[in-house]
């Protein structure tokens, strides 16, 4: 092998190397990935939801913020923003109902695959639906409050915590003075 060949491999050899550097370098320039800047809350509206499977549902974002919409004083909605878009919707209902089914059914769009406790809850992997047991309202006989925990601009999907969020949820509705005083939301 002549000296010719071989400098010019080392050097096309010295060029590779330069140019593979190059491409890693401003690959790492591309815009950062969005990071979330607030905390995961433990309670929604004022009722204690587990931090650690709300947070992979949670996106990234600035600003988080609560509020509680009272439509009607048989019913309220606490939605979470972040920043601007809706992440998670969290409903209360009280209903004449003794299914889960028939008050899933009032919402659009769910697609539920799962159930729990014999049709009590019912989930996918982005929303859940329940039931309460010791929820009667005063004025209501055979009513119950009703729960239901959606993710709005989440791509994350998992079943098993909507199961636990849901559960959860609803056990605690269940420990409320709405609950134990069986009276109406307004």
């Amino acid at each position: 092998m002549n000296a010719f060949c071989f400098r010019s491999r080392s050097v096309f050899g010295v060029a590779v190397i330069a140019v593979a550097v190059l491409l890693v370098a401003v690959s790492g320039c591309g815009s950062p990935k969005k990071q979330r800047e607030y905390a995961v809350p433990h309670s929604l509206c004022g009722i204690p939801v587990n931090h650690n499977e709300l947070a992979p549902f949670m996106p990234a974002g600035k600003k988080l913020t609560i509020r509680k919409k009272v439509p009607d004083s048989l019913s309220w909605v606490c939605q979470v923003r972040i920043d601007s878009r809706v992440a998670v919707e969290i409903r209360q209902m009280w209903l004449t109902s003794s299914s889960t089914a028939y008050f899933v059914g009032g919402q659009a769009d769910s697609r539920l695959d799962r159930e729990a406790e014999g049709g009590r809850f019912l989930y996918s992997g982005w929303e859940a639906f329940g039931k309460t047991r010791r929820c009667t309202h005063r004025k209501l006989p055979g009513s119950h409050i009703f729960t239901a925990f959606q993710m709005r601009s989440s791509d994350h999907r998992d079943a098993d915590a909507m199961r636990h969020l849901i559960i959860g949820y609803t056990n605690a509705v269940e420990d409320t003075a709405i609950c134990k005083e069986g009276r109406s939301f307004a």
